[in-house]
């Protein structure tokens, strides 16, 4: 994040790329189908199952990136809701622009991009917790009153931005 030139998009890009290298070719068209309801370039879902099934089957999958995960529900009150309990991004780092670049906006654009199922992370600064909506549309970072403004209190990064 700190090497010069570095940019927001070259982040997400990494991180995008990273997770679909993860799915394995199978993955992808398996869950587009039976998931998203994207059938012959067509997209008729996403299925109702879909949200609650991916938060289900998630924690197997993408524990060892970001933490330990339980099912829980969406902001909605809907199925489909994952709580992580300590995000390791935010715990190893405990920098905002860490936590929005090399996560939630690139795993939040990965869902909805290449496996057509929108997700909101809604990540707690204070506890390091991290709610995961399979199946809710995010909001815009400039417009999500849950997200503080500038670094976090503390941050390593803005110390050694400075420097």
């Amino acid at each position: 994040m700190l090497r010069p030139g570095q940019t927001a998009e070259a982040q997400h890009r990494m991180v995008y790329d990273t997770l679909a290298g993860l799915m394995t070719p199978v993955m992808p068209p398996v869950y587009k189908t039976f998931m998203s309801g994207v059938i012959g370039g067509r997209q008729y879902g996403p299925w109702p199952w879909a949200p609650w099934l991916t938060s289900f089957v998630t924690p197997t999958f993408f524990g060892f990136l970001v933490g330990p995960s339980r099912v829980n529900r969406r902001s909605d009150g809907s199925l489909g809701g994952l709580v992580v309990e300590k995000c390791k991004f935010l715990q190893e780092s405990g920098c905002k622009g860490l936590c929005m670049n090399q996560c939630k906006l690139p795993a939040q654009q990965f869902f909805d991009q290449y496996l057509g199922l929108p997700l909101t992370v809604t990540p707690n600064f204070a506890t390091q917790e991290c709610q995961w909506s399979f199946g809710e549309v995010p909001k815009e970072p400039e417009a999500d009153p849950r997200l503080p403004p500038g670094c976090l209190s503390g941050c390593p990064t803005r110390e050694a931005l400075r420097e």
